[in-house]
Formats: structure tokens, sequence, C-alpha cells
């Protein structure tokens, strides 16, 4: 009797160390978008396309601090916000210009690796987001 009550608080106490909690102020990683639920209607490219652009796709925001937070907590890497409208032809009277940075494998592939992907797709969702498009500079 004794025996199974130490190995089951043993298996208690390895179990709790399985779990790796999140650093304090650090957001936990986001999982990557559910198959098929890419809202790829806001999109002016594909996961095949997506790396067809000059290094970057881009995207207006409000001018809203906390709508900025919750998108850079989907996408650390944004970038911005960046003077001008660009392509995706944001409102300067009240929204800014926002981009995601391509990833390395941009040089070599057109299409997208998934976690950019995943990334995209999950700003894509976001209510705030009502287009995302190519960056070209000309």
């Amino acid at each position: 009797m004794q025996r199974r009550v130490v190995r089951w608080m043993l298996c208690a106490v390895l179990a709790g160390c399985a779990s790796h909690p999140a650093e304090p102020g650090v957001p936990p990683p986001e999982p990557a978008a559910p198959a098929g639920s890419c809202p790829t209607e806001k999109l002016a490219f594909t996961q095949a396309t997506g790396c067809q652009n000059d290094g970057s796709v881009e995207f207006c925001l409000p001018r809203d601090e906390q709508v900025v937070q919750r998108v850079r907590a989907l996408a650390p890497e944004l970038r911005g916000p960046i003077g001008g409208g660009g392509r995706a032809r944001c409102d300067l009277s009240k929204e800014e210009l926002y981009f995601i940075p391509m990833p390395e494998a941009c040089q070599v592939a057109d299409a997208l690796p998934d976690e950019t992907w995943a990334t995209i797709c999950r700003v894509a969702a976001d209510p705030a987001v009502a287009r995302i498009v190519p960056t070209w500079y000309e």
C-alpha cells in the first residue's frame, strides 16, 4: 500500500514538472491556424505565391495602441507604423501602415513557409485587419 502511494506521489510530481509555464510578461506562442480557417478573402496572395513581393506584406491598423499590441502579440516581427498609405491604401486620418517581413526562405522560393503563413492567417483573422497585400516598392 505504501509503495502505491509513493509511486502515485512520484508520478504526480513528475507530471507537474513536464509543463513549462510561460515567463511572466511573455505571451505564450500562438498555435498554428487550423487548416481551412485562414480568412483568405482578406489576402491578396496565396501561400504558394506569398513570397512574391519586395520583402514584406502590409496592412492598415487603426490608430489604437490596444489593437496594435494585440496584433503584435500575433506577429512579434511586426514593423511599423510606417508613414504613408502604402499598397494597402491606409486612410491616414485614422489608420497607420504596418509590415510583416518575409523570412529568409522567401529568397529561394515563391511559397511561404507554413509558420509564416500561419502568422499571416492569425493577423488576417483579427477584426481590425481589412486586407493584407504584398509590398511593392517603385
